[in-house]
């Protein structure tokens, strides 16, 4: 019979939550001390086992000297290649790996106590089979459950959500665990701990004893002999009467004649989740433990005495194994009713109380278990934030395609693309693709001068040859998948523009582009949504361009709530001057200084792609003087970008070594990125510009541009101000002691 798993069946729904308690296992509370540390033997490879020993056949006639080995060798695997501190395992599963090295590590101690007792017997004649030996051990593999499936569930937990993460080098550097692993984590926790807690109850005094035909119950106190434990108030018993009745083992007949194991597992997990874990405190009331608590107690007393009564364990005799057992765990139950009899421990609550509990918290047996399931790779990991979901073309008209973009840090990113089928939920094929924008490009595809109609983005790793290209439903999803990678919004764009430097028509001073103007706006947590559409509402209200509707039942994307693709919809920048730091005096918050706009041309340079990049500082303006503007009466469709400072403007160039299609993976935006990129003051600056000429298709064009101009001026101006006016306070109010 497979390890049933810590859940205890119920009739019902309601109350789950509160009967059904995960909490700490209950070591303190056992004689038993805790095994020591026992150095790991080498870890065998995962193959190994699985090839060596199929887990369906592990334990199948009963308990053996090779499956208690190959279990805490997969377990000292498991805790090595996850959990050890080489590996930087996220600090919520230490206390998993922790669990599964103790496990290891018992079973390892049983396996020595095993070992020691078989070389106790008399010899044997050689090839004749020690059945005496092998029965004896059974009722101990029944007692300590299937601990191999449970370890084998853990390592399979770990091939399906421990994805590697990669370092800028492409090298592995840690182990990402998803957030959707914990629901696993958390079953699987409870169902180590539980042979954990069993396998010490065994392991002192068993094994050794039984495998030489002695007594094993020689010089232990005989608790259930000298100790009267108090009876259950007879209302609760007949609701734990009523229980058994309730998702039975098919074992089960009667309450004469329980099953020992099945049995036995109850009362330990009971026992398990009882008062044992309750640290009273001076108060009269915070001596009262939780009311499921002590419901669970009365249920291990309740359980304990009919196991006693059993008609099987009498018929087996007092010194067979579960005789011992159970005699164990009778004396840990009285030690924990010895704590409502002390004066200043536990007080129990009154029986009223408990008799309100529901049906659910009165369940008496556990289920079995399932094996964990590969988490959807687009669930968040517990140090991402998942950032932005768009809808992607749909491969046929069954199918529909969406990309989820997850960020783990400043310049990493998972992004994952899933397809699923409309008319088979079992369908659903995902595939993940690691970004660092340190190690990968981010190539604006759809701006190359001669793919201009598509809406695609490649991404190109700078280490290996790895192109992967994603192709977007709409231009807007184009710029949000953008604005997720680099934090800049897309503020305006526009195609077909004609650049030159300083009036010039040299070769590489002048040419046609791709423009876009950029606003530092990283995406947000979408917790923070209903602020942003609050926001723009309010921006609407206040006469800016008001934001667009989608249609009536559409799906609006994550990032494009929080980030209108409409310039000109907000006038925040969306990004905090305050800044987290830690120093010598401890955490405190430091004032920086706003990012400015930034103007970029997608464009060529002697057959090479380029980018021309200018950062719109408060001294850029728009400078009408040079152009057709100063006449009213003549349609213009120039403008002239120009610097109040004497050393003009100062204007960043980057090009690919490789020309056209070549050197298209290496055209790489995210050299611009936020925060700034490592290169980004390697780049070239341009020397002796004073002025930037755009030529535009029309004068409603140019119109266009300089509004968006304007705007976008304007937000820099209101976040200089709210700088200079946050410096202002902070000066008057002084430095703060901490």
């Amino acid at each position: 019979m497979e390890e049933a798993e810590l859940q205890s069946t119920t009739s019902s729904t309601h109350g789950a939550d509160t009967c059904h308690e995960t909490n700490e296992s209950y070591f303190s509370s056992l004689s038993f001390r805790r095994p020591a540390a026992i150095p790991s033997r080498a870890p065998l490879i995962y193959e190994h086992f699985s090839k060596h020993c199929p887990p369906s056949q592990i334990m199948s006639f009963g308990l053996s000297l090779s499956d208690v080995r190959l279990a805490f060798e997969l377990g000292f695997f498991i805790y090595e290649k996850a959990f050890s501190k080489a590996q930087g395992a996220h600090i919520q599963y230490f206390d998993f790996g922790r669990d599964i090295k103790a496990l290891a590590d018992t079973l390892q101690r049983l396996e020595q106590i095993i070992t020691q007792a078989e070389g106790q017997r008399q010899p044997r004649p050689w090839q004749t089979p020690d059945n005496e030996y092998h029965t004896a051990l059974q009722p101990v593999g029944e007692a300590a459950g299937n601990f191999r499936k449970t370890l084998d569930d853990c390592q399979m937990l770990l091939a399906n959500n421990a994805r590697f993460r990669r370092n800028a080098a492409n090298f592995i550097d840690n182990v990402r665990w998803s957030l959707g692993t914990e629901r696993d984590v958390n079953a699987l926790r409870d169902r180590v701990r539980f042979h954990l807690i069993k396998v010490v109850l065994i392991l002192e005094r068993q094994v050794a004893q039984i495998s030489i035909g002695q007594d094993p119950y020689n010089n232990v106190r005989p608790h259930s002999r000298i100790a009267v434990l108090p009876e259950v108030p007879f209302s609760i018993a007949c609701r734990f009467a009523e229980a058994l009745s309730v998702c039975p083992p098919a074992s089960f007949t009667d309450v004469s004649n329980l099953p020992l194991q099945a049995a036995a597992d109850a009362l330990v997990y009971h026992f398990s989740r009882s008062t044992v874990e309750y640290n009273p405190g001076l108060d009269f009331n915070q001596r009262i433990p939780k009311v499921t608590q002590y419901l669970n107690l009365l249920k291990s007393r309740w359980l304990l005495a009919k196991l006693e009564q059993s008609s099987e364990l009498i018929s087996q005799g007092p010194h067979a194994f579960w005789a011992g057992y159970l005699a164990e765990i009778r004396s840990e139950v009285i030690k924990e009713y010895r704590r409502f009899d002390s004066p200043r421990t536990l007080e129990a609550p009154p029986e009223d109380v408990i008799l309100l509990l529901d049906d659910s918290c009165y369940s008496i047996w556990v289920v079995e278990p399932l094996s964990p399931e590969p988490a959807p790779l687009a669930e968040q990991g517990p140090t991402e934030e998942k950032i932005l979901e768009l809808d992607l073309p749909d491969p046929s008209p069954t199918r529909q395609c969406s990309l989820t973009v997850l960020k783990r840090g400043p310049i990493e990113f998972r992004l994952v693309t899933t397809l699923v089928d409309k008319h088979n939920k079992d369908f659903r094929h995902e595939k993940e693709v690691v970004v660092n924008t340190d190690a990968s490009a981010i190539v604006p595809t759809y701006a190359a001068l001669s793919n201009q109609s598509a809406n695609s983005i490649l991404i190109s790793n700078h280490h290996v040859h790895d192109l992967n290209w994603q192709l977007l439903k709409t231009p807007d999803d184009m710029k949000l998948l953008q604005q997720a990678l680099l934090g800049y919004r897309v503020f305006h764009q526009m195609s077909e523009v004609q650049w030159s430097l300083n009036g010039s028509n040299d070769i590489g001073r002048a040419g046609h582009a791709y423009m876009q103007l950029w606003q530092l706006k990283p995406l947000k947590d979408p917790s923070l949504v209903n602020e942003c559409l609050q926001l723009q509402h309010c921006a609407s209200q206040n006469g800016n361009h008001p934001p667009q509707s989608p249609g009536e039942g559409a799906r609006i994307p994550l990032g494009q709530r929080c980030s209108t693709t409409l310039s000109g919809s907000t006038m925040l920048s969306g990004h905090s001057m305050a800044s987290r730091v830690t120093g010598s005096r401890g955490e405190g918050t430091v004032l920086l200084p706003p990012n400015p706009p930034v103007f970029v041309l997608f464009t060529m340079y002697e057959g090479r792609h380029a980018f021309l990049h200018l950062e719109l500082t408060s001294d850029i303006v728009v400078d009408r003087k040079q152009c057709n503007c100063r006449n009213r009466k003549n349609p213009c469709s120039t403008t002239v970008l120009a610097s109040k400072s004497r050393k003009g403007l100062r204007v960043r160039r980057y090009c690919t070594l490789g020309t056209s299609d070549q050197g298209l993976a290496k055209w790489d935006l995210a050299l611009f990125r936020y925060p700034q990129h490592p290169k980004f003051n390697d780049l070239e600056v341009l020397q002796k510009v004073k002025y930037l000429r755009l030529d535009f298709a029309s004068s409603p064009l140019n119109s266009e541009f300089q509004a968006e101009m304007d705007l976008l001026q304007s937000v820099r101006d209101l976040d200089l101000k709210s700088y200079a006016d946050a410096l202002v306070e902070r000066r008057r109010q002084g430095p703060k002691s901490s």
